[in-house]
């Protein structure tokens, strides 16, 4: 995980190239045109705070560049830098907390085949994890119809912040822990002339008397609720993975609705069970006024090592969840 000086020294280096950058597109414009590159370059910041009956905090910063063109030796090449860091709280605990640093390096980017270099760095405290690197080489063939496949050959370093629970006991209704037994929600009166002490529970902790004689009740409807008492930390993890990702993406209404799905499906080398899958979907809108655009954003990640019960935070000793979904709508207005 980046550390705060390390984020903080990312940050002035970014401010430094995006100040170089805009320079360099000022005084070779010209040249950059005439020698048939493109470059585009965006730099977004967002902060917001509530304080009183909402507490929130929210801050995002991203840096674009994107180069393309003749790069030396390569022709139509296509380079790309891409940061981004999101970190937002409610009442003090973060719903948000990632961060990425992706360079992708595409030797002949519209040609029907092309192959590519990657290299990217991470990570998402939200899901727990602490730290992802990789990188490798990969190759995309284009087919008709706006089709095009790609396949990457990556080594990763994973390193989560979870515990996995191999053992477990049960609480009974008193929050006591007694292997094997449930938190009941269901009753029966017993007479307890007729039961040994281990065949019946106090309802609540408490006695109804009634009489000279105490009624017990037996609970005959449960449902359990674990206490773990065995867990081991996640170590991190070295390996090889694949990544193949199909893509469709379709400029319609002479380029002004432009819709560009792609999905991945990233299983290690050793393991095909553990995989992860990424559904990203744009949808890009240009209205009457062509500089004012709506967007529509879906992005769905699927991780299979999260079964729902034995992954669990250890911060709030809940179970981590294998999908997270995101819906962004806006509008983008250029000046």
């Amino acid at each position: 995980m980046f550390t705060y000086q390390n984020t903080k020294n990312t940050i002035l280096i970014l401010l430094f190239f995006a100040t170089t950058v805009a320079q360099d597109a000022d005084t070779t414009a010209v040249e950059e045109k005439e020698s048939g590159r493109e470059m585009y370059t965006s730099l977004d910041l967002s902060y917001s705070q509530d304080k009183g009956n909402t507490d929130y905090l929210s801050l995002y910063y991203g840096f674009n560049y994107v180069l393309i063109g003749d790069l030396g030796p390569f022709k139509d090449a296509e380079f790309l830098f891409d940061f981004n860091r999101s970190d937002d709280q409610l009442d003090g605990e973060p719903f948000t907390d990632d961060q990425s640093l992706t360079l992708k390096f595409d030797v002949w980017a519209n040609q029907r085949f092309s192959p590519f270099l990657f290299f990217q760095k991470s990570f998402d405290n939200v899901i727990g994890l602490e730290d992802r690197l990789n990188y490798g080489a990969g190759a995309k063939v284009g087919l008709p119809f706006g089709l095009s496949i790609s396949y990457a050959f990556l080594f990763e370093k994973e390193d989560y912040k979870f515990w996995s629970y191999t053992d477990s006991s049960a609480y009974d209704l008193n929050g006591s822990v007694f292997t094997g037994d449930y938190y009941y929600t269901d009753s029966v009166a017993l007479n307890p002339g007729d039961y040994e002490y281990w065949d019946y529970y106090y309802y609540g902790d408490t006695v109804w008397v009634e009489g000279e004689d105490s009624v017990y009740y037996s609970y005959t409807d449960s449902a359990a609720y674990y206490y773990y008492t065995d867990s081991t930390e996640a170590p991190a993890e070295e390996f090889f993975r694949h990544s193949i990702r199909p893509k469709i993406k379709l400029k319609l209404l002479d380029g002004n609705l432009v819709f560009d799905y792609r999905f991945y499906y990233k299983p290690r080398v050793d393991d095909f069970e553990d995989y992860l899958l990424e559904h990203e979907l744009k949808i890009s809108l240009a209205t009457f006024y062509e500089a004012l655009t709506v967007e529509f954003n879906y992005t769905n990640k699927y991780n299979s090592r999260y079964d729902g019960t034995k992954i669990i935070n250890p911060e709030t000793f809940v179970p981590y969840r294998a999908t997270d979904e995101n819906i962004t709508l806006g509008l983008s207005l250029m000046f």
